[in-house]
């Protein structure tokens, strides 16, 4: 997707650049009494001041860009129990202007200095429409509806306690990364609009609306970025029904294209260490169609609902949440459930979960990653991390670590709605999410410094390859299946005619004597990725100089399997040899550091191991 850049939007901001006259509103009426052709010459009218509704139009009235300052005398504050310390101004019709307009309520601090600590120092108590502008700005409000309908390239930025709606319009920048730059307060939403950057806000909720069935997708929008500063806190929207019963989702998006959300605190308090709304059920959402969304490095935390009354003892929420169809999405870097000092406290129900829409699900999507922070951190939620319902697939779960869940780190779904581990089938044909991929079945893990050997065996589709991923917990999911704290790395397997692969790899990773062994397998072809497999604890090499193997070989005659150990290791010392992943023999070395094993009845390509020494390559043999 294409990324609208700070830089790039500023040189698009730029159109709105020539500035003329400045027109001070000082007072709250709502009248207009200026003639002639109500432009800024022509005013003020015969009271001799200027009211908003007047400098709206005198500025729409009026060549080029206009600022519409303000320096409304206190004594005409009124609404003073409502809003206390600010100006409020009433247009019984709304406010609307039609030319581009600078509306800087900072003047009015400006004015009459701070008197509203926690805002801005003027509230418009009405609808207030930017119609058509082409670069501009308002800035400094409080409690005021702010809507861009058409136009391109504005500036909305340092107001409080705020809604804001940009519908058909593009480029602009809501927020900023600067000091004082970001808006505050409830929603903000991007209806039908596209081109759009959203940054440094703390609201509670953003919406980013399309509709493609008539054209108007919602296009590449921009939620938070790369930076700190860049980063929005949404902490979280959700309502209760008269039932009791909780909902509303933080971040919605719905048909939309190349959507990014990065880099932003979702469902917390703007600190991270709480929850930011108590009736929020969906920290990110997609609804309807989306096609190369981005959710990147985002924390999310905090989404839990309890409900009452007829909903009392039921409790809702998920991080991410997968409905509708399209696809393409990547889903990288994030934190879903923990708080800011990466404790697995505020989780939901489920970290992501996917199910089937009407029009067809989604599709191709790739939770984590291999890449350096592409792997997601999910942990902390009282069922699974993960859960992928029937009968979506093409669900690639790679690099992730996933820990600390209540039930399964992975779990994918059956028809008949089942949770729980599924067992694997034989070559893999039954159906349910993910097409409820078979996991590796692990048999051996030994841990050797930097390198770690897994042996087992693999069964799924015939004459497929797959990638088998491996990972380290400090202890072993209570259903002795998963989960996966730490990525240790992958391995690529074909499988033969029978759908069987034969699993030894030795991986380029440190794993302590004690830890639990996982692995997932991911089909190349479809994308499915399966479940955890059930763990293996790790034993240590044995204490074992593997360097002192000198020699290691294999040869095959007539049938007949052997493989030869020339070393200086001590006599007595036992090895263990494994044959094409299993079939384990115990060789002792000898007084002369020799020892050796036989397999009979053997046929094809043959390779053995020693199982303790990791790094010592294995022998292969070929039996006509």
């Amino acid at each position: 997707m294409q990324r609208t850049g700070i830089a790039a939007l500023l040189a698009v901001l730029t159109v709105g650049s020539l500035r003329a006259q400045t027109i001070t509103v000082d007072t709250s009426a709502d009248v207009v009494d200026f003639g002639g052709a109500q432009r800024v010459g022509d005013l003020p009218g015969p009271d001799g001041r200027v009211s908003l509704a007047e400098a709206g139009l005198a500025s729409d009235n009026t060549p080029g860009v206009q600022t519409i300052a303000f320096a409304i005398p206190q004594s005409e504050w009124l609404y003073q129990w409502l809003f206390p310390g600010r100006a409020v101004l009433r247009p019984f019709l709304g406010f609307r202007v039609f030319d581009t307009v600078i509306l800087d309520a900072t003047t009015q601090t400006d004015f009459t200095g701070d008197t509203y600590p926690d805002g801005g120092e003027v509230v418009i108590w009405a609808e207030t429409y930017l119609i058509d502008n082409v670069g501009g700005e308002m800035r400094g409000f409080d409690n005021t509806s702010i809507n861009l309908s058409g136009g391109s390239a504005n500036v909305i930025q340092g107001n409080s306690a705020c809604n804001i709606t940009v519908y058909d319009s593009g480029f602009n920048l809501i927020g900023g990364a600067g000091s004082g730059q970001g808006n505050s307060g409830g929603t903000i939403k991007i209806d039908r609009a596209s081109d759009n950057v959203i940054i440094g806000n703390t609201v509670s909720r953003v919406r980013i609306l399309g509709w493609i069935g008539g054209g108007q997708p919602a296009s590449n929008n921009r939620v938070g970025g790369p930076t700190p500063e860049e980063r929005n806190y949404i902490t979280g929207y959700g309502t209760f029904n008269g039932e009791g019963c909780p909902g509303g989702t933080t971040v919605q998006i719905f048909d939309s294209l190349d959507t990014l959300i990065e880099g932003n605190w979702i469902g917390t308090t703007p600190d991270g260490m709480s929850q930011g709304s108590d009736a929020s059920t969906t920290g990110i959402g997609f609804e309807g169609e989306n096609h190369g969304a981005m959710i990147l490095n985002n924390r999310i935390a905090g989404i839990l609902a309890r409900g009452y009354n007829h909903c009392r003892n039921l409790v809702f929420g998920t991080g991410i949440t997968l409905y509708g169809t399209g696809g393409d999405f990547v889903i990288q870097g994030n934190t879903i459930g923990l708080n800011a000092a990466d404790e697995p406290v505020l989780g939901s129900v489920t970290g992501i979960n996917s199910y089937d829409y009407y029009l067809g699900a989604v599709g191709n999507v790739l939770i984590g990653g291999t890449g350096l922070g592409e792997g997601n951190e999910i942990a902390g939620h009282l069922t699974s991390g993960i859960e992928i319902l029937n009968p979506l697939s093409g669900i690639r779960i790679l690099g992730n670590s996933v820990h600390d869940n209540a039930t399964l780190g992975i779990d994918l779904v059956p028809a008949n709605f089942a949770r729980g581990v599924t067992p694997n089938d034989h070559l893999d044909g039954d159906a349910g999410g993910n097409g409820l991929q078979n996991f590796p079945v692990l048999a051996s893990a030994i841990a050797d410094g930097a390198i770690t050997r897994i042996t087992g065996s693999f069964n799924s589709k015939a004459n497929r390859a797959y990638t088998l991923e491996f990972f380290a917990s400090a202890a072993c999911d209570p259903t002795g299946y998963g989960e996966g704290e730490r990525f240790l790395g992958s391995s690529d397997v074909q499988t033969d005619a029978s759908g069987d692969a034969v699993l030894d790899v030795a991986l380029g990773a440190t794993v302590s004597e004690g830890e639990f062994i996982t692995a997932t397998a991911t089909d190349l072809v479809t994308g499915d990725t399966s479940e955890f497999s059930a763990c293996v604890e790790a034993t240590g090499g044995g204490g074992l100089d593997c360097a002192l193997i000198r020699k290691f070989t294999a040869k095959c005659r007539e049938g007949k399997l052997t493989a030869k150990v020339v070393s200086s290791l001590p006599e007595g010392t036992e090895l263990t040899l494994t044959r094409n992943g299993g079939d384990e023999k115990t060789v002792t070395i000898n007084a002369r550091g020799k020892g050796k094993a036989k397999w009979g009845g053997q046929s094809g390509s043959q390779e053995v191991c020693v199982a303790q020494c990791p790094q010592t390559p294995c022998a292969a043999a070929l039996c006509p």
